[in-house]
């Protein structure tokens, strides 16, 4: 199949992933490795991001400069008052406590640290903390390479901040989309930009550029594979394919399922177009009776047909509408 480089192939398809996405199992189906290695991956390239090292390296001025508001809980006062005076609260409690004239239940004002802002603030550092430890956690023994030892340190520093007084009591969960405006809009916010920026890089971490270097050379072949169908279904405007979406170890989009295959040669590998399974020859040299036998060999008894050139790839598209329209057809 002649078509553009493989990297201006791959970075459509990057391109056309729905967003946003869950990171480590979109990932692993585009480029093909075991989620574990993905999220390693993921881990050592966010914990060693410019927007890591800067939230933990500014964390000594953030923890001085940390927005507040101010609470009020009722408190119960003998002979002074802390605050307001609570009357029914205050009737109730001295009807049990013998009619203590001296007895009051104030509503007692207090700095409370766990809103929007610091949220978003502990939701970033725990980003940092769990980036370092999936990049270091599966390395057995001293660690040597410097790239690792920077991600565990700077995640190790984020998981120390995160025990800091003034944050340890904030809510660790993730900030919804009116805690992020708040936060991006309050007068506070040059102090949390660090945390607003780690937080944009984690929702896409990992460019088309690096995540190119992950695949495989059978991986590279089975996307220009796709994305020659894609281009096909959708000339002369026939019909727009969705934007692809990770689904069970799969990139789902409209009739196409994208299976990119694993290492060890095991599980289906290619494109389902409807009932048809569509893959490139496992080995370049590979004649097209070999690469027919092997591939029908691991289709799981789906007919299938494998793709050498472009001309293929129109007979594909007219096969697959074929077996759609007579299920009960013989393969061609």
């Amino acid at each position: 199949m002649t078509s553009p480089p493989d990297e201006e192939v791959f970075a459509r398809l990057h391109g056309r992933l729905a967003r946003p996405f869950e990171v480590i199992g979109t990932l692993a189906a585009l480029v093909g490795e075991p989620p574990a290695a993905v999220a390693q991956g993921v881990g050592l390239a966010l914990a060693t991001s410019q927007e890591a090292q800067q939230l933990v390296a500014t964390m000594p001025t953030v923890v001085r400069s940390l927005a507040t508001s101010l609470q009020a809980h009722n408190e119960r006062c003998i002979g002074e008052l802390r605050g307001p005076v609570m009357w029914s609260e205050t009737m109730s409690a001295r009807a049990s406590s013998f009619g203590d004239r001296d007895l009051f239940i104030c509503a007692t004002p207090s700095r409370a640290y766990d809103i929007d802002e610091n949220r978003v603030l502990v939701a970033a550092l725990k980003i940092v903390r769990d980036a370092g430890r999936d990049a270091t956690e599966r390395v057995t023994g001293p660690i040597e390479d410097p790239v690792l030892r920077l991600a565990r340190k700077v995640g190790s520093s984020a998981g120390r901040w995160m025990d800091h007084p003034s944050l340890a009591p904030i809510s660790r969960v993730k900030p919804n989309p009116r805690a992020m405006r708040r936060t991006r809009s309050g007068k506070h916010r040059r102090t949390y930009q660090p945390a607003l920026d780690v937080l944009d890089r984690a929702a896409d971490p990992i460019g088309a550029d690096e995540a190119f270097l992950w695949c495989r050379p059978i991986v590279h072949r089975r996307h220009r594979l796709l994305m020659g169908l894609v281009d096909r279904l959708e000339q002369d405007g026939r019909r727009q394919v969705p934007a692809f979406r990770a689904e069970h170890g799969a990139l789902l989009s409209g009739p196409l399922v994208f299976n990119p295959g694993r290492a060890d040669g095991t599980g289906l590998a290619g494109v389902l177009l409807g009932p048809l399974l569509i893959d490139v020859p496992g080995r370049r040299d590979d004649t097209r009776e070999a690469a027919e036998a092997e591939l029908a060999g691991r289709a799981g008894g789906r007919p299938s047909m494998v793709v050498m050139d472009d001309t293929d790839l129109d007979r594909a598209l007219v096969r697959a509408v074929e077996l759609s329209s007579s299920p009960t057809s013989s393969p061609a």
